[in-house]
Formats: C-alpha cells, structure tokens, sequence
C-alpha cells in the first residue's frame, strides 16, 4: 500500500523533467540531491525517460537533458492552443506595420514563456526568445499578465534592458472570453532602434492588436 504523502512513479517523473526544464545537464547525483530520491530510485526513471525520448544522456559527461520527444509534445501542446490559431494573422499584421518582432507568450508558475513569434525582416534583430522562460517580473510580458489579473482592460508594460541587455520589449494583456488575463503580446527590439521608433504609434498598433485577439477569442 502507497504511504499516506509518498510520491507515485509518474510524479517523480514529472518532478525530474520540471528540475531539468530549470537546470540542463545535471548527473544522477546532483538529481538524487535535487529530488530526495536515491541514486537507484532516479537511474531507473532516467532510464524509462530516456527509452521514450523524453530525456537524454551526454555520453561524454554522462549528464542528463530534456530531448525531442518532450520538445515536441509541447509543440504540439502550443500548435493546439485554439486562441494561437486566431492570434497568428494578427501577429504577422503587426509585424509588418511596425517592421519589428511580435512575440505571444504564457505564463507558467513564476515564469513566462514565449511560443510564438513573427519575426521582423530587419537585418538587425534580438536573439529569439522562443522555448525560453523567464521570471515573469523580469519581462514586460510577464507583468501584462500578472497585472492584467488585478487589473482590467488593456495597458502597455515596458522592459528597458532588464530581462536582456541591449534588448527592449513592450507587452499588452490577452484576455479569454471570461476576461481573464490567458497570455500576452509584445513587441521586441534592439534597444538602439526601439529609442528611435515612434513610441506612442507602437504602443497604439499594440494595443489595437492585443483587443482584436480578445475580440477573436470571444467569439471561439
């Protein structure tokens, strides 16, 4: 009989993919440490984990990481979500009005992260933040969301260079038709060219653009 608090199986496998979504490349000790599992207990679940591709093993290092077949079930958990299907040709409208990158992102516990973008055809652009997480209050994206939890309607959130140097991003809420905040939109950009744009035609185009997903999303 299971004990009243233990973990199943399939937790502690949800919990090494979540420790390793946060720290890549850690060896079975580290992990042992990190999970309150024994060394035998976690060399068998990397070992079921890394039979379905969910994770997979350095063989120089011997250090364990995510692998594909968990790359692509959230792909295809992303590809799935019905307001991204409304979202797309707004997107890529924005894009090509402002001629700058357009990102869609969620929020996932104390994180957001970016999965889906539009990216400008400038010559000049910021690294892409797809797949990536960051602390939801280190981004203007994840504040749109936080805030739009407290708050009602649509605003502008700005980050100047503080979740990335060199980089700037303004973001705008997302609501479902319960007018809950659900994900964000923003635009990014180099932060010398982001000084020089027209800030107030930017922040009007996103906002336009953050109400007319919701509209779409209502309508689902």
């Amino acid at each position: 009989m299971k004990k009243k608090g233990a973990k199943t199986s399939i937790e502690k496998a949800l919990d090494l993919i979540e420790t390793l979504k946060e720290k890549d490349n850690l060896g079975v000790t580290e992990l042992s440490g990190i999970l309150g599992l024994n060394k035998n207990n976690v060399f068998r679940i990397l070992a079921t984990l890394e039979v379905k591709g969910v994770i997979e093993q350095d063989r120089e290092t011997g250090h364990y990481k995510l692998g594909m077949k968990l790359l692509s079930l959230e792909y295809a958990y992303i590809k799935n979500l019905p307001f991204l299907k409304k979202a797309k040709p707004l997107m890529r409208n924005l894009r090509n009005r402002t001629q700058e990158s357009v990102y869609l992102s969620i929020l996932h516990k104390d994180s957001v992260v970016y999965i889906h973008s539009e990216e400008t055809k400038r010559s000049v652009l910021v690294n892409s933040r797809i797949g990536r997480r960051f602390p939801a209050e280190k981004t203007a994206s994840g504040r749109a969301i936080l805030k739009g939890k407290k708050e009602k309607g649509f605003f502008i959130e700005e980050d100047i260079e503080g979740a990335e140097p060199e980089v700037s991003e303004i973001a705008t809420v997302i609501r479902d038709d319960t007018g809950q905040p659900i994900a964000s939109i923003s635009i990014i950009a180099p932060s010398v060219r982001f000084q020089k744009e027209d800030r107030g035609y930017l922040e009007k185009l996103l906002l336009e653009t953050g109400e007319k997903i919701t509209e779409e999303i209502e309508k689902l």
